[in-house]
């Protein structure tokens, strides 16, 4: 290859900015654990889905068995997913361009335009405050440009004939005012075999797009307009079996029969009915941003929607058990945050506003159970829940020296819950209605101290206190609204940040110890019919974090970067745990429970961890050449709550790679790239199979990532 002059910019790190403390700051300054995934490196891999972030920030585990309505994160073992109780929020918030999105599930979509991801670990409640007890994921799309700018990509893969297209044209529009569209389109086909059929399930088919303008009304004011729409619609979402235990039940033998053969290898179902997931999510944003003398005064308005309908042949196999199992789900939500700040060079700087958030949760579902003649195995559900959140809030931090501060931040806030359930049962002429409703109160809090050891070294330490509002639990087979309490955390934080420029070096290291009580777990009852009922515990977590950057030649463009955590995450006291499926006196079930206190928490690995290394040069005449190879592992992990032994998880390693080439000019690059080129399989969940036999019977959600995936790939620039 050709060599090239050195170049002095590509000597050093390139500075990274966060917003993780609702201001721009370098990221070496924060006092938080941050993982920031750039652009770079998902537009490299082609990691252009929302799932695709958990193998780039250790520490965060993505939970999905049945599309976006049991969809959920989790980060240091703290989190909430429940395919049934859709009024309960995630302990994980996920936020774009500073909107909160009330569901986890409209985050279940593609990362489109994108200038970096933030993940923060670690409760954040008091800036974030809304259901971000465990943690968040901050995403930032690229703003609109001065200057004109045009760019497309086009990606094709195996085996499952994935293609992927974009664009996005930004520019200005006159002297004070700039904008910017994109567009985007993904397909797959299915990667489930339905022998019964031959149809191919748990396909994709999406699409979106997003604008943006930015105007500028004064020199001291500028308004950012954001208006996206995003569709779903899909063969999908359906498990496989996993195990079979002795003597298998009647849908089990079936699907033996078929030629089935249960394993983590198992890509075959055989079912008869329907099975789909249609998602839409949209919304409009305003943001103001006025300059008050050294002061910034910010407000965000913002309106959203997101719907879902999803059906699943449950019964998994050609008979007619439980082959309607459909449900509409709708959720909408109005927020507005309107905050103050200050300048920085004085003894105080600081953060402080208002929020308040309406959400309306409505879900209409139907089961019909024709083989199982008792009241209510059949039902048509009507569920409404409406959430209100006012806070207030604000952090500061208090510079008693050039280099020593302390932070002080609160947030107090009230949560009214309200939730209705109507269930019928047309075969028997039997209804069920219920209501509740409550307000909570609570003081969300955070102190610590922050030391610049040198210039280029700090320390800090950090004790917080977080907050997720309870509910009640709407699940479908419930009679009445079962009660969930809130969820509090506190979290005690230590943290290094160092740099070390003549080295070209960034290592960064947090340990933390976390304390949940209330901590909100879904376990799923077989049934039949199966479903998910929600139990309040405590959880304990704590851990150590590294995070690093490197470049380990001097003028040479490339750059390796690690992250890893180590996380051991147990239950507290959890005395009256629900037992596991089949669990025996034995084994430690009493009357239906268990004592999980001190057992390990379910999907978390102990360790995980994220290397990437990035290398471009000049090659030929005016070409320049890239190399991107990546790694991310994790190890065992239980896969199912309520702690069924059997399903953990052996660990993983995934081994992604891309080969480009294009001008100096950027004007365009070709490449291959290949993900998961071991070829790994792996579940996202476990659990107990539904009409399943003898206990320890379980099935799997595998999800398209685990399959080799090699491609070609197509970026154009103007």
């Amino acid at each position: 290859m050709a060599a090239r002059a050195a170049d002095p910019d590509a000597a050093q790190l390139a500075e990274i900015v966060v917003t993780a403390q609702k201001r721009e700051e370098r990221l070496q300054e924060v006092p938080l654990s941050v993982v920031v995934v750039p652009a770079q490196t998902l537009q490299a891999f082609r990691m252009n889905q929302v799932s695709d972030l958990q193998h780039l920030a250790p520490g965060l585990t993505l939970s999905n068995a049945a599309g976006p309505r049991s969809f959920g994160f989790f980060v240091r073992g703290i989190g909430t997913s429940s395919f049934s109780s859709e009024s309960i929020e995630g302990s994980t918030a996920f936020v774009v361009d500073g909107v909160v999105l009330g569901q986890s599930g409209a985050s279940l979509t593609d990362l489109p335009d994108v200038d970096r991801v933030e993940v923060l670990r670690g409760p954040q409640g008091t800036l974030f405050g809304k259901n971000a007890s465990a943690g968040v994921i901050s995403v930032t799309t690229r703003r609109p440009s001065d200057t004109f700018h045009a760019e497309a990509s086009g990606s094709w893969a195996s085996p499952d004939n994935e293609w992927r297209a974009s664009g996005l044209v930004t520019g200005p529009l006159g002297d004070h005012a700039r904008g910017l569209i994109s567009a985007r389109i993904n397909r797959r086909d299915g990667y489930i075999d339905n022998v019964f059929d031959h149809r191919r399930l748990n396909d994709q088919d999406d699409w979106g797009v997003r604008g943006k303008l930015e105007l500028d009304p004064s020199q001291d004011l500028q308004v950012t307009l954001i208006g996206d729409y995003w569709k779903r619609t899909a063969d999908c979402c359906i498990w496989t079996l996993e195990r079979v235990a002795l003597p298998p039940s009647a849908v089990e033998l079936a699907q033996l029969a078929a030629g089935i053969t249960p394993g983590p290898d198992n890509l075959k179902q055989d079912v008869d009915g329907d099975v789909f997931s249609n998602s839409e999510s949209y919304g409009v944003s305003a943001q103001a941003d006025y300059q008050l003398g050294g002061y910034t005064v910010t407000s965000i308005t913002a309106w959203r929607r997101f719907l879902t309908t999803d059906g699943l042949d449950s019964d998994s196999t050609p008979l007619n058990l439980l082959d309607v199992n459909f449900a509409d789900f709708s959720q909408r939500q109005f927020t507005q945050e309107l905050r103050l700040t200050s300048p920085k060079g004085g003894f105080v700087d600081y953060v402080a506003g208002a929020f308040y958030f309406d959400g309306k949760v409505h879900s209409a579902s139907v089961q019909l159970f024709p083989s199982v003649p008792l009241p209510f195995a059949s039902k048509l559900v009507v569920n409404e829940a409406r959430t209100k959140n006012l806070a207030l809030f604000g952090q500061a931090n208090l510079n008693f020296t050039s280099q020593f501060r302390g932070i002080v931040g609160g947030r107090v806030l009230r949560e009214r819950a309200e939730a209705e359930k109507d269930r019928r049962d047309p075969r028997f002429g039997l209804t069920s209605t219920a209501n509740a409703d409550k307000t909570d109160h609570a003081l969300v809090w955070r102190l610590g101290a922050q030391y610049d050891v040198t210039h280029d070294v700090m320390a800090f330490a950090t004790v917080t206190r977080g907050y997720k509002g309870g509910g009640y639990d709407t699940n479908i087979t419930i009679a009445g609204l079962p009660d969930v309490k809130p969820e509090k955390p506190t979290n005690l934080e230590v943290g290094l940040r160092t740099s070390w420029p003549d080295q070209r070096l960034v290592l960064n290291l947090t340990a933390f110890h976390t304390k949940v009580k209330g901590y909100q777990a879904g376990a799923r009852d077989p049934g039949p019919p199966p479903f998910t009922r929600i139990f309040n515990g405590e959880g304990l977590t704590k851990g150590v974090e590294m995070d690093s950057a490197w470049k380990p030649l001097a003028g040479a463009d490339w750059t390796l970067t690690a992250s890893g955590a180590y996380v051991d995450a147990r239950w507290g006291s959890f005395a009256n745990a629900p037992c596991f499926p089949g669990q025996t006196a034995a084994q430690g079930c009493v009357g239906a429970q268990q004592d999980l206190t001190h057992a390990p928490l379910p999907l978390t690995p102990k360790w995980s961890g994220s290397l990437t290394s990035h290398y471009e040069r000049a090659v030929g005449e005016g070409l320049r050449a890239s190399l991107d190879l990546g790694a991310n592992l994790r190890s065992s992990e239980l896969m199912a709550f309520p702690n069924d032994p059997s399903t953990r998880r052996s660990g993983y390693t995934l081994i992604n790679a891309s080969v480009g080439v294009g001008p100096e000019s950027r004007a365009w690059r070709v490449s291959v790239f290949g993900r998961n080129l071991t070829d790994k399989r792996y579940s996202l969940i476990d659990f107990s199979t539904p009409f399943g036999g003898a206990s320890g019977s379980y099935s799997q959600f595998i999800p398209a990532e685990a399959q080799r995936r090699v491609g070609v790939a197509l970026d154009l620039r103007y």
